[in-house]
């Protein structure tokens, strides 16, 4: 009876595996497929047509230079930032951390066209806040202009830093010290241990977060959008979206491959780093990493470091938040005659634009965030808990698509169901974000089903419960925190989604980051930061709860 069970429970198992192997070809495999394929193939036979359109066009150079240099120098500044950030705050006693932790990473936490609109309103030529106090002071009205390539690394910088940060931060907090005590006691001074001890030891996190930096750079629509393009600064990403409104799907596709193609090699080098590199820095050691003790320079570091965090955070933060309360753009902030909540009240009840997208963007993000945990969950069991062969392709499937521009994906998922029922509708936005944002729902509930003892299930089986029960009764009430961590981290990126929206909307069916899109580009400004100003509270509201469950997840331990 017990072998009977037992094989009833893995054929059922291979049932899964087989449905959900089937469901991430059709939604992840079959259009990174027809995105290759339309590209060599046309009328059903090899041709380079889509190619050779392109390189004819001395423009597509130009394009793909613009691309790889705002990548280049984007990521370079960002790295600095993000590494001398990281080790400020993991390996120095500077005062406040948990504070400057949480401020710093606020910048990640938004969609990047936020960013951007916060930054043109503080800094386009004459309107911006920043020009009318230097107006006020006798200085010209186009002192600070936000709308050029230093303006466009600046906003781009501010806002990608963070993943050097965060994976830079995560190694210094795990590293073992002893290699940097042992050069203390050599007579080596703080930035000496810190240069050629600890950065050469973190080298392969640092270089990991930059890789990662520069293919969320040339992979971003929002911010190229509003400030390069004013700034007649051209790349891939707002040159797909030009060809696909004339529209031109060829040349789409074509941009789209040298972007994939760009963002492959930038992975690829990331695997090779990884695999040619390595060092010991984590051991099974109870330690606690070493802090550089700051002495008279703690006061000036706190100083730059909360200067900076207020210039990248808390001023493009409070700029959103006065804008979403003027009655016009030009009025002064300090007149109490300036301020109305109109704006919001017409975003959310009376715009018909803004009312459509928010309930677009809300049913969507729920869905998503839905879907992605449960389907998630299903694959993150057959990933830990079962020996399936071929469950750590699914793995490896289910993350492609993150790690491919948004663009990419978006043109991916139109070449491969254009003809489908579908298609300009919300469903298609739906199995866009489903396939992007996949592997959030993956990796987090992996995670919490490695913490989970298989004896538990084990214990079930054995007093007769069946797969279904014992994952009802006892994976599923263990996996709460962990499920309810997943939505969150799912809902809060799709909510205000733009990159990969603004090719697939429907024209009924905008959502918020189209919306919000659109509205700047017709000069809707009040409407624009009301909108924007929204998406920012819900989404750090999210994000509030998101540090609760997760820290929960560590103090329970499931």
């Amino acid at each position: 009876m017990a072998y009977t069970h037992q094989r009833g429970f893995f054929n059922l198992t291979y049932i899964v595996w087989f449905l959900a192997i089937a469901t991430l070809l059709a939604s992840v495999g079959y259009p990174l497929f027809m995105l290759i394929y339309s590209s060599f193939v046309k009328d059903g036979q090899f041709s380079l047509h889509v190619y050779q359109k392109i390189i004819s066009e001395p423009e597509t150079l130009e394009y793909t230079i613009n691309t790889l240099v705002l990548g280049l120098i984007v990521t370079f500044f960002a790295s600095i930032i993000g590494v001398l950030m990281a080790w400020v705050i993991t390996r120095t006693d500077l005062p406040y951390i948990g504070l400057i932790r949480a401020i710093a990473v606020l910048p990640f936490i938004f969609p990047p066209y936020i960013g951007a609109i916060a930054w043109i309103q503080l800094a386009a030529p004459y309107i911006g806040y920043l020009n009318r106090i230097a107006m006020a002071l006798g200085l010209p009205g186009n002192t600070f202009n936000i709308y050029t390539f230093l303006g466009l690394v600046m906003v781009m910088s501010f806002r990608f830093y963070v993943y050097t940060f965060l994976t830079t931060s995560a190694a210094l907090e795990q590293m073992d010290p002893s290699l940097e005590e042992a050069a203390r006691m050599s007579g080596a001074r703080m930035l000496k241990v810190a240069k050629d001890v600890t950065l050469r030891l973190v080298a392969p996190s640092i270089a990991s977060g930059a890789l990662l930096t520069f293919v969320a750079v040339i992979s971003n629509f929002g911010i190229p959008a509003l400030i390069g393009s004013r700034a007649r600064y051209h790349v891939l990403t707002t040159k797909i979206y030009a060809a696909f409104t004339i529209p031109d799907i060829d040349r789409a596709t074509a941009y789209s491959m040298i972007l994939l193609i760009i963002a492959v090699i930038g992975l690829y080098l990331q695997r090779r780093l990884f695999r040619e590199r390595k060092y010991t820095t984590v051991t099974g050691k109870t330690v606690r990493p070493s802090v550089a003790h700051l002495g008279k320079w703690k006061i000036p570091v706190l100083i730059i470091v909360l200067f900076y965090v207020t210039i990248t955070a808390i001023i493009p933060l409070t700029s959103i938040t006065i804008s979403a309360f003027l009655k016009g753009i030009r009025l002064n902030p300090l007149d109490p005659n300036s301020w109305t909540i109109e704006n919001l009240y017409e975003v959310l009840f009376v715009n018909p634009d803004t009312t459509t997208a928010i309930r677009t963007s809300l049913f969507l993000a729920t869905s998503a965030a839905t879907i992605v945990t449960l389907y998630g969950a299903l694959l993150a069991y057959i990933i830990v808990k079962t020996n399936v062969k071929g469950r750590m392709f699914l793995d490896w499937l289910s993350s492609v698509p993150y790690a491919l521009p948004g663009t990419v994906v978006a043109i991916a998922i139109i070449l491969a169901f254009i003809k489908t029922p579908i298609f300009n509708t919300i469903w298609i936005l739906l199995l866009a974000y489903f396939v992007r944002y996949l592997s959030y729902g993956v990796r987090t509930i992996v995670g919490s089903l490695m913490q989970i003892d298989p004896s538990l299930e084990e214990a079930a089986r054995m007093c007769g419960a069946n797969w279904l029960r014992a994952m009802k009764d006892i994976v599923m009430p263990l996996l709460k925190y962990g499920l309810i961590a997943s939505w969150i981290l799912v809902f809060m990126p799709t909510l205000g989604e733009l990159t990969v929206s603004i090719l697939l909307y429907p024209p009924n069916n905008p959502t918020i980051g189209v919306t919000t899109y659109n509205l700047m580009e017709e000069g809707q400004y009040n409407w624009a930061f009301a909108l924007a100003f929204l998406v920012a509270i819900v989404i750090m509201v999210a994000n509030f709860l998101i540090n609760k469950i997760t820290g929960r997840l560590g103090a329970r331990g499931l």
